[in-house]
């Protein structure tokens, strides 16, 4: 960017980068075939600013040049170097151009990291942190050459037995005060040593041409180097005291470790000094330059224990060692309907416990996990932020200066919007991918869900949808799961024997923009999948209820006779007096008994065109089950057989979605797939389960919410019964309470059998009965579960 118009000195043209501790804008200069040219030219400009942006230019170009200009301020910005070049030159007839608050990285031999040629005047440098760290790199950190007036105060130069700060040229009446320089090997890290070579580890050199009213007093230089640390009119001096002896200069100066740790921020460099290093406290505020805030914009304080120079408490160098605070911090609490994902974080400010020379307001910046940026945020004040997806959640906060950080927890849940069934994989016809070839023995299948009724993937946090597998070649199962990098889990959604049609209701956390498919057998399958809603930041709360028996068309209830559904034909079944009004969807334990023909049961809203789907498949004679989450019109659902017999069906109510008002102010957190129980292998549950009997586990929530983490209110599990050696049925249920009158799953001898459960409340443990005069294994795979809004704040 070349930037060659005014402003006025009122009214500076100023760019202004979204900068914050943890975000600061990216410059970079480009490569032309006229040359390289820097992230930023100022030239022949006037009243100009420059703020927070992170520089860079190609090799052969300076970051940021300034070229006959005045009056321009860079500030808060992030400048490095590339090869052959400064990272900020400062030329021409340039006057009155200030450097404050500045990380300066300047990483290539020759070059130093700021350059200020002859014919510029009046340049201030103050509150910098300049920092070469190789060994390589001889050039000075700071170059000044025939600049009269420069001012380089209250600046932290490092680097690696390289050169410090140099006047050379005409550069007289020029001032070096209450700078940190430190040119030892490593002396920012824990074990400064002396150089291998010192001819170039002079940390403040004054050439006999720039002494001339020139001042250099107040700083801290590093003699760990073991060369000398001032040349002054080309005479070195190895320390302070030797110095000021000879010169009358840096009366004031300190000869000593200044004791810093790098750090870095966003891509700005900084040094933090020790609380028993001796710039602290011991800076002349009056020096020429000096700024009120330091490198972070914090204001200066004073550290009780360590006696202040004579007219303040300044720290020397870049950085103001920051005192400690008392309390402050910061609480999330979840908001519930009508958008679960939402949260209030509510920020305390700390009490400083040291004195300072203005109000100290320090900007934290709170991160959320799952944002790309930070964005600074007061301490003492609320926002709130809305997460992507559910699950458990992190906000980091980071402290001025880039730390201390710290981390607190959130569970968020997600609301369920039901869709007009949809098919969106049918390997059979080439729906959902380019071919008509069943999934390969062991194969995945990837199927992308980019976005889901226009919105995108990334917000959608699961999707509920119907499978079917048809046509194995060999028994086996499948087990879907979220395309976000993580390995094939232990579980599974739905289990098959060769030649079998099986369908099973799943819900699939989103953790990309896909859904991976796994064939867990060792022969080919044809897959289809069926959307029937999905879980994100809009949409309806749950409320489980105890299972209810609604339809059972052998007995005429919810029916007006008792009798069976003819073929290719449709029930309607109303729920108005079990659901209240406002009710989108209900969750439907589906079994069809007694069908004559083969087949297959679809439910849809009553009076909508019946979609091109299935909920459950069967064969003639065929006892089967599916859970079903069905949008009701007016309270109504449809059933429709699609076969050419009869079928019995019976549905059993285990909840339904729809306002808070109404009571359904539950939301949903997908967690796994995780197996937690296989009896046919557990240490802790060996199976088989007897006839007549249960057994009991404990469910997994998320855990890094620790005290604050919310119960549950209900589980979602996929439960499979197999080697059952009878005919007979599965109740998952609380295992507090009594086993209910209601069925999950039926099987018959010998078959493997899966099934979707939703268990409301369920406590620290859930049972599941056998409901056969026969012994059988059980296996349960958690997929998720409800929480309800939550009181407490974390």
């Amino acid at each position: 960017m070349t930037i060659t118009r005014s402003g006025t000195a009122d009214a500076p043209i100023t760019f202004v980068s979204n900068n914050s501790s943890l975000n600061i804008a990216y410059v970079r200069g480009q490569s032309t075939t006229q040359g390289a040219n820097p992230a930023f030219t100022v030239s022949g400009a006037e009243h100009v600013v420059l703020r927070g942006f992170y520089t860079t230019a190609p090799g052969g170009a300076t970051s940021v040049l300034i070229d006959h200009s005045s009056d321009v301020t860079v500030d808060q910005a992030a400048l490095n170097s590339s090869t052959g070049a400064s990272a900020i030159r400062i030329t021409g007839t340039s006057s009155d151009v200030t450097l404050t608050r500045t990380s300066v990285t300047h990483l290539t031999n020759g070059s130093p990291g700021v350059e200020i040629d002859a014919g510029a005047s009046g340049t201030v440098l103050s509150a910098d942190s300049i920092f070469s760290p190789y060994a390589a790199n001889h050039a000075p950190g700071i170059a000044v050459s025939g600049a009269p007036g420069t001012v380089i105060t209250g600046d932290t130069v490092v680097g690696d037995c390289g050169q410090g700060i140099v006047l050379a040229g005409d550069s007289s009446g020029s001032t070096v005060k209450n700078d940190v320089v430190e040119e030892a090997a490593n002396g920012w890290g824990s074990s400064p040593s002396a150089c291998a070579s010192t001819v170039d580890a002079t940390a403040i050199s004054v050439a006999d041409t720039a002494t001339s009213g020139t001042s250099v007093d107040d700083n801290v230089v590093d003699p760990t180097s073991g060369g000398s640390l001032y040349s002054w009119a080309g005479t070195g001096y190895p320390d302070a005291s030797s110095f000021a002896a000879a010169t009358g200069q840096g009366g004031a100066d300190i000869s000593a470790s200044p004791q810093l740790t790098a750090q870095s921020t966003a891509g700005r460099q900084w040094f933090k000094p020790a609380g028993s290093s001796p710039v602290i406290d011991s800076a002349d505020p009056g020096a020429p330059g000096e700024t009120a805030t330091d490198f972070f914009g914090n204001p200066r304080e004073d550290d009780p224990s360590v006696s202040n120079a004579s007219s303040g408490y300044y720290d020397r160098g870049a950085v103001e060692l920051v005192g400690p605070e008392s309390g402050g911090g910061y609480t999330i609490q979840p908001l519930g309907s009508p958008n679960p994902l939402q949260v209030t974080v509510t920020t305390t400010a700390p009490t400083p416990t040291w004195t300072a020379n203005g109000p100290i307001h320090r900007v934290y910046s709170y991160v959320p996990d799952d944002a790309t940026t930070g964005f600074p945020i007061d301490t003492d004040g609320t926002f709130t932020y809305t997460f992507h997806r559910a699950g458990d959640h992190a906000i980091h906060r980071y402290g001025p200066w880039g730390g201390p950080s710290s981390d607190k927890h959130v569970v968020v849940g997600a609301d369920y919007t039901p869709l007009t069934p949809v098919r969106l994989l049918d390997t059979r016809h080439a729906v959902g991918v380019t071919t008509t070839t069943p999934v390969a023995a062991g194969a995945d299948l990837v199927l992308p869900v980019p976005s889901i009724a226009g919105i995108p993937a990334a917000d959608v946090s699961a999707i509920v949808a119907n499978v079917t597998v048809t046509q194995p070649s060999a028994a086996g199962h499948l087990t879907l799961y979220p395309h976000n990098g993580q390995s094939l889990p232990t579980a599974s959604n739905l289990n098959f024997m060769a030649g079998q049609t099986v369908a099973n209701l799943v819900t699939v956390p989103m953790g990309g923009d896909a859904v991976v498919i796994h064939n867990g057998s060792s022969g080919i399958a044809h897959v289809l999948m069926d959307l029937q809603g999905f879980y994100g930041q809009a949409g309806s709360g749950f409320k489980p209820v105890s299972p209810t028996r609604v339809l059972d068309t052998r007995s005429g209830l919810g029916t007006s006779t008792a009798r069976a559904i003819n073929a290719h034909a449709s029930l309607s079944l109303n729920l108005s007096g079990r659901v209240p009004a406002g009710t989108t969807a209900v969750v439907l334990n589906l079994t069809v008994t007694r069908p004559t023909q083969h087949g297959y049961l679809t439910a849809y809203p009553d009076a909508g065109t019946m979609p091109g789907v299935s909920n459950l498949n069967f064969t003639t004679g065929q006892t089967v089950a599916n859970l079903a989450i069905v949008p009701v019109t007016d309270g109504k659902v449809d059933f429709y057989n699609g076969s050419g017999g009869t079928v019995q069906v019976v549905a059993d109510l285990e909840g339904f979605f729809g306002s808070a008002a109404a009571g359904a102010n539950q939301s949903y957190v997908p967690f796994g797939p995780a197996r937690l129980v296989d009896t046919r292998a557990d240490a802790d549950i060996p199976g088989p389960v007897p006839a007549y009997g249960s057994i009991g586990f404990a469910p997994q929530w998320h855990t890094d919410c620790t005290a604050s983490c919310p119960r549950p209110a209900g589980a979602v599990l996929n439960v499979t019964a197999t080697q059952p050696q009878k005919n007979g049925f599965l109740t998952v249920y609380p295992n507090e309470q009594t086993v209910p009158n209601a069925s999950n799953l039926n099987f018959t001898a010998g078959q493997t059998v899966p099934n979707l459960v939703s268990v409301a409340d369920p406590g620290l443990m859930i049972g599941v009965y056998n409901h056969s005069s026969g012994s059988m294994q059980v296996i349960v795979d958690e997929e998720g579960y409800y929480i309800a809004p939550q009181t407490w704040a974390n």
